[in-house]
């Protein structure tokens, strides 16, 4: 038989046991997913704080593709090919037949639009008026997007740039 002392001894050693086995395997887990979800709170706030800092933009942008879904169910509805309506747009620029040269590169379909996709070699240029030019198709009535640019010197006449421009001519699905 134990004494009075060794039970009592026992007894504490039972229920520090106990107290352990409780906070090790209840109450430090269940903190750290305090932790980890006020962490996560901490950055869904900041994220939160983000996007109504960005609804302003997200309007702007909102309101441009109605525009240009606007403008692409308007040029849907003329007789002139994409490629016809290309040329047209580079010679009313003052690019000349001998200036450019223009190749499709297919159709693809997107979520809202096809696009079918020209390549734009344009030689012997100047850098203004290249850049001049891709801001007036960019803001343009016609519904085109400018996916690259590629510019290179000409050796001959270092004023002189070769681009070739990857267009992307919107169309209704």
């Amino acid at each position: 038989m134990l004494r009075s002392r060794e039970q009592q001894i026992l007894a504490a050693g039972g229920a520090a046991a106990v107290l352990i086995f409780l906070i090790s395997f209840l109450v430090l887990p269940d903190l750290d997913k305090i932790r980890v979800q006020t962490r996560a709170r901490i950055q869904a706030e900041k994220d939160l704080a983000e996007l109504r800092t960005s609804v302003p933009e997200l309007k702007r942008l909102e309101a441009g593709v109605r525009t240009r879904k606007d403008l692409v169910r308007a040029s849907g509805s003329g007789q002139d090919s994409p490629l016809s309506r290309l040329t047209t747009l580079l010679q009313g620029n003052g690019f000349p037949q001998s200036a450019f040269s223009i190749k499709s590169s297919g159709i693809k379909d997107g979520e809202s639009f096809k696009e079918e996709s020209f390549d734009i070699k344009i030689e012997n240029r100047g850098y203004l008026e290249l850049v001049q030019f891709i801001q007036k198709v960019e803001d343009g009535s016609m519904p085109v997007a400018i996916r690259s640019v590629n510019l290179k010197n000409r050796y001959e006449n270092s004023s002189a740039i070769d681009a070739i421009l990857r267009v992307g001519y919107l169309l209704p699905r």
